[in-house]
């Protein structure tokens, strides 16, 4: 991943957003929408290649693939979580950013619930 043209690509987004902020402020959303979209897309590609590599060493050290799933679907809704909210808080919609937030803990809570329920389960068979 080129952090230089992914550092332009976020700097020619604002500079665009200001300027169509000061002549169509109704389509200034849109355009911090798209580019923060292509970022996304351009760290997707990379983090594809990365969560490979480190499933391959996560099955090397005898991880369960179920468990390295959930914390990386976890990561997942955290960063589009945080995306999604950033945008909102941009755009003055801060009670909509912060439902987004909430939503985003519950459902990484809710996905982690098998991983507790097994170390649940290895904590009782440890006091028997």
């Amino acid at each position: 991943m080129d952090v230089a043209k992914i550092a332009a690509a976020g700097i020619l987004t604002a500079i665009m957003y200001s300027f169509v902020r000061q002549l169509k402020p109704e389509f200034a959303s849109l355009v911090i929408l798209g580019g923060c979209s292509v970022i996304l897309i351009a760290v997707a590609e990379r983090f594809i290649e990365a969560s490979q590599t480190v499933n391959t060493m996560l099955e090397l050290a005898g991880i369960e693939e179920k468990n390295v799933s959930i914390l990386m679907r976890s990561l997942g809704i955290c960063v589009v979580t945080q995306f999604a909210a950033d945008i909102c808080y941009d755009n003055s919609s801060s009670s909509t950013a912060a439902a987004i937030e909430l939503a985003g803990r519950v459902g990484t809570i809710i996905l982690a619930l098998p991983m507790l329920q097994t170390v649940a389960k290895i904590a009782l068979g440890m006091m028997e």
